[in-house]
Parts: C-alpha cells; sequence; structure tokens
C-alpha cells in the first residue's frame, strides 16, 4: 500500500534515507512512499495524510472502518468512510 506523507515543518529528517534511499519533499508538500517507508518516516517527524493509505480510485480500501481516510489519486484529495459511503469531507457529497 502507498501512503502519502508530509515532511515535518521543522526540517529535520528532511530528507530522510530510507532503505538506500534517500526522500525529500518541500514542506507543505506530500509524497507518495511505500508503506514500509511511510512507517519510518513516520517515527522520525513526518506526518501520515491519511490512515487509509492512497491510491486510485479503482484501489480503495475493500473494508474500510469508519471515519478511516483514504487520499484518492484520481480524485487528487483526502476522502472519508462514512461506514456507507466514501464521502469528501468538504462537501459531504459521496464520491
Amino acid at each position: 500500500m502507498t501512503h502519502r506523507v508530509m515532511p515535518p515543518s521543522s526540517g529535520f529528517y528532511n530528507p530522510i534515507p530510507v532503505g538506500g534511499i534517500t526522500y525529500a519533499c518541500a514542506v507543505n508538500s506530500t509524497l507518495d512512499v511505500p508503506d514500509h517507508v511511510a512507517d519510518v518516516m513516520v517515527a522520525n517527524g513526518w506526518t501520515r495524510a491519511a490512515d487509509g493509505g492512497a491510491n486510485t480510485t479503482a484501489n480503495r480500501p475493500v473494508a474500510p472502518k469508519i471515519n478511516q481516510t483514504f487520499v484518492d489519486t484520481t480524485l487528487g484529495y483526502v476522502i472519508k468512510w462514512d461506514g456507507k459511503a466514501w464521502r469528501n469531507p468538504v462537501t459531504g457529497a459521496a464520491v
């Protein structure tokens, strides 16, 4: 699974080497990385943008938990599962 992460505003651990690859991102921007890389980055001050990861509309989680968030890269924003439908948290519209 891919996760969208944001670097710490302090600039610490940005760039950050993980598994032989160095990741860097501008402050107030995001970066999509594999889940095992995201875990290391979050442990070093980065923030996960959504608890359900990031992927296309076709690859949304199949059994999400109520209030789980997901970065839908097809739509280009974070959506939230309400128990019946994925919703745009800003408008409330089902997506």
